[in-house]
């Protein structure tokens, strides 16, 4: 093996699949990364069992040859190259020559043959969509995924394809922790694939490094009973999906609200961010109280302090209404809407409170109010 690139593109390709190595693994192959040289570019993959990713860079090719070369390693060594072109060749007892302006240095690899080799998906279940619109889509959803491995069929995004009749939307990406769920939908064209899958959150935040701030180009999904693998431009990642009973979305859904609030998307963030100053130091709560005219954000920590935020508002339905919530998993949701104004839908009695976007893009939040002492007494 032999061959010469530049190390812009080097290190492009092995920061994105040295993320997925594994290295608390039995199996010690694993923690390499897979170098294979063919006509024309440099294939870099990375396999951890779960989930893997190959990145093709251009590469000007001499020898065709594989080899494995240690992550830790191999990621050190190329973040400290300079700027030009970096030549590798393969020398005997699978020493691996690496060479750049006049200076070189050696690193041992190992043989490829017993390095598991990315599965390819069979395209059963298939279709196609813009780079950008998934990459907004799972920024939506991604955040409001479980970490906690007790509940691991909420520790990814459900991927729901097909028309239902409360929904306009025919792809929809659904993500809960058991407090908060996240859903946006989107109208795919020529998509007539119906399937549910739970794909990896782990997988999903990979992929949206590859594809976050693309312009054009799409990214070809294909779904299978226990794989999905994304190919956009260079890049495949492929993923084991989550099996198990997603929860029923749809059910907890309130159907109607007794007030609607319309504020402005900045100022209600920028007031959630003081307000949890407070708030973070006890549970994180905050009272959120509507009247007519004003919506009021308060939090208040014994031997702390207190704060309390007033905010025009726009507020249709009852004259009066007051919920607390944990004010953490309400700034996570407007940090990545988009848009000018937000509704919020509140209820009584314990009733889930919902934000949606106002005049954008098809995405419901619900969040858990918390029970206060003094609705306990």
């Amino acid at each position: 093996m032999e061959f010469v690139c530049q190390k812009e593109s080097l290190q492009a390709g092995v920061s994105i699949v040295e993320r997925v190595v594994s290295t608390r693994s039995t199996l010690p192959i694993i923690s390499n990364i897979l170098f294979e040289a063919k006509k024309g570019s440099l294939k870099i993959s990375a396999n951890n069992l779960e989930m893997g990713i190959e990145y093709s860079i251009p590469a000007n090719v001499t020898k065709e040859g594989s080899i494995l070369i240690p992550s830790k390693t191999l990621a050190g060594i190329v973040s400290k190259l300079p700027d030009a072109e970096i030549g590798f060749k393969l020398k005997e007892n699978n020493l691996v020559n690496i060479s750049y302006k006049k200076s070189k240095l050696n690193i041992h690899g190992l043989p490829a043959d017993e390095f598991p080799q990315l599965p390819k998906v069979k395209e059963v279940n298939s279709f196609e969509i813009e780079a950008k619109v998934l990459a907004d889509m799972l920024k939506y959803t991604i955040f409001s995924t479980s970490t906690s491995e007790e509940k691991h069929v909420l520790n990814g995004v459900l991927f729901e394809t097909g028309r239902v009749s409360s929904d306009s939307s025919n792809l929809r990406l659904v993500a809960t922790d058991g407090y908060r769920m996240a859903k946006r939908g989107e109208k795919i064209k020529n998509l007539e694939v119906l399937t549910s899958a739970i794909v990896p959150s782990r997988a999903l935040s990979e992929l949206l490094r590859i594809i976050q701030g693309a312009d054009e180009g799409e990214v070809k999904i294909i779904v299978a009973t226990d794989q999905i693998s994304f190919t956009y431009d260079n890049s495949y990642v492929v993923s084991r999906l989550i099996q198990g009973q997603f929860p029923d979305y749809r059910r907890v859904i309130p159907k109607s609200s007794d007030v609607t609030v319309t504020v402005n998307t900045k100022s209600l963030l920028e007031s959630s961010e003081r307000t949890a100053v407070i708030a973070s130091q006890s549970a994180n709560l905050v009272k959120i109280e509507v009247t007519k005219g004003q919506m009021v954000m308060s939090a208040q920590v014994p031997d702390v302090g207190a704060v309390e935020e007033v905010l025009e508002a726009e507020v249709q339905g009852k004259d009066k209404i007051t919920v607390a919530f944990n004010v953490r998993l309400l700034t996570d949701a407007l940090r990545v809407i988009e848009t000018d104004k937000v509704s919020l839908e509140l209820g009584e009695n314990l009733s889930p409170g919902l934000i949606r976007p106002k005049d954008g893009p098809d995405f419901t939040y619900l969040v858990m109010p918390i029970r206060t002492k003094e609705e306990v007494a």
